[in-house]
């Protein structure tokens, strides 16, 4: 048998092997985010969290949402799994557990309210472009204030 004819076999089995045993390259492609929440005033109600993923859906349709019990003025929240890719995080401190935003009269919230990035808009929620993180790494931290 040829040298080339053994490189040639050697290579069309590995390539059968990767691809039947399901492997991709994305499959690795994926990370541990850790967020921390901070400037809880009061240890009561919940903390609500939504991960948007395109600015297209960004604070109307989340690709993740998750509701945290508030025992401390910090909290820690932690997702796995999160593909790599362009993020943004909004998050409020649902004191009375009634599910939404509180705000006043004029629509200015009278809850406690963060984005990533830190991010705060001018007169309403920060912008995809103001609160949106690359996800490119295995573990990553971010820390939103709440305000």
């Amino acid at each position: 048998m040829q040298k080339s004819s053994v490189v040639f076999s050697f290579l069309l089995i590995t390539t059968y092997f990767l691809f039947s045993s399901g492997f991709t390259v994305e499959d690795n492609l994926v990370s541990t985010i850790t967020l921390m929440i901070e400037g809880v005033d009061d240890p009561i109600g919940e903390i609500r969290i939504a991960i948007f993923d395109s600015e297209n859906g960004y604070l109307e349709n989340p690709s993740l949402v998750d509701v945290v019990p508030v025992s401390q003025t910090k909290i820690e929240w932690k997702i796995e799994n999160l593909a790599y890719g362009q993020y943004a995080i909004a998050v409020y401190h649902d004191r009375n557990k009634n599910g939404k935003l509180d705000t006043n009269i004029l629509g200015i919230p009278l809850e406690e309210y963060g984005f990533s990035n830190n991010a705060r808009g001018r007169f309403g929620p920060a912008s995809w472009s103001q609160a949106k993180f690359t996800v490119s790494e295995c573990t990553a931290m971010h820390r939103i204030f709440l305000e």
